[in-house]
C-alpha cells in the first residue's frame, strides 16, 4: 500500500479539521477508526462537506503513520502547490514574510509555519535543497497551519531575498549577535529570515540582510530553538505594526 502520486498523507484530528474547514476539495479520502477520541463529529463534518470517508483498522493507519500519532484518523490529500514568491513580494498585499535558511527539521518547520500563520505573515519561503518540505509531520506539528499559509520555494535564497528587497521589503535576519528588537523599525514591509538549528544564518544570507535582530535573554541559556526564536520575532514584528500598517 503506497500513497498515490500527487497525494500525501495528513493525520491527526486538528490538521484534518483545518482541511475540512478551509480546503475540503483537496481531500481525496479520509480513513478513520470506528469510534472514539472525538472523531465522530469530525467524520460527520467531512461527509457534510462531500468528502469520502471510509472505516478502517488501526493496523492500516499504522502502516501509513508508523509513529502511531494518527489519533485514529488520516486523509489522502492532494499535494499543496507552491506559491509564487514574486507574487507574495507585493508590499500592497504582503507586509510580513518569513524565509528559512536551511531549516531541515520538519518539526521546527511545522512550528514556524504555525507561528507565521498565527501572527499574520503572508507567506513562507523555503529553498529547493537543504530545507524541510511540507508533509505529514509538518502538517501535524503546525496543527494544520501548513495547509493555510502560502509556501514558496526558490533554488537560491540570496536571489529570492534580492527580489523582495527590490519590491520594497527590508530583510531582517535572526542571530544572537545583532540589534535588540526594540531598535528596529517594524512598520516597514519585512522579510524575517530564520537560520538552521545550531548553525544560524549562512554568511551569504547575513550579507543580504539590512539588519540582524537579536532576542534579549536574562537567563543562562545561550540560545533558543529556531522555531521559538521565530515565534518571538514574529510577535515583535506584529507588535511593531508591520501587519497593521497594511493599507
Amino acid at each position: 500500500m503506497s500513497v498515490p502520486s500527487g497525494e500525501m498523507v495528513i493525520y491527526g484530528i486538528n490538521p484534518i479539521s483545518v482541511l475540512i474547514e478551509h480546503a475540503p476539495s483537496r481531500i481525496v479520502r479520509i480513513l478513520a477508526l470506528p469510534k472514539g477520541q472525538g472523531r465522530e463529529q469530525l467524520v460527520e463534518r467531512a461527509r457534510e462537506a462531500g468528502v469520502e470517508v471510509g472505516v478502517t483498522r488501526e493496523r492500516q493507519l499504522n502502516h501509513y503513520v508508523p509513529d502511531g500519532q494518527h489519533q485514529g484518523i488520516m486523509a489522502f490529500v492532494r499535494s499543496k502547490e507552491f506559491s509564487d514568491w514574486r507574487t507574495l513580494c507585493d508590499p500592497n498585499v504582503s507586509r510580513l514574510l518569513v524565509a528559512l535558511d536551511q531549516v531541515t527539521d520538519p518539526r521546527n518547520f511545522g512550528a514556524i509555519l504555525r507561528s507565521a500563520e498565527a501572527f499574520g505573515a503572508a507567506g513562507v519561503l523555503i529553498t529547493s535543497n537543504r530545507c524541510a518540505r511540507p508533509g505529514p509531520v509538518v502538517a501535524k506539528t503546525s496543527v494544520g497551519a501548513s495547509e493555510l499559509i502560502p509556501i514558496a520555494m526558490e533554488t537560491n535564497l540570496a536571489r529570492a531575498l534580492d527580489v523582495a528587497k527590490s519590491a520594497g521589503f527590508q530583510i531582517i535576519g535572526a542571530d544572537m549577535n545583532g540589534q535588540p528588537t526594540v531598535t528596529l523599525d517594524w512598520t516597514q514591509p519585512t522579510v524575517l529570515v530564520i537560520g538552521a538549528e545550531g548553525k544560524g544564518l549562512r554568511a551569504k544570507t547575513t550579507g543580504c540582510c539590512d539588519a540582524i535582530a537579536s532576542i534579549s535573554m536574562m537567563g543562562k541559556t545561550e540560545s533558543l530553538n529556531a522555531s521559538v526564536a521565530a515565534s518571538i520575532l514574529l510577535y515583535e514584528a506584529t507588535r511593531g505594526g508591520v501587519v497593521s500598517s497594511l493599507g
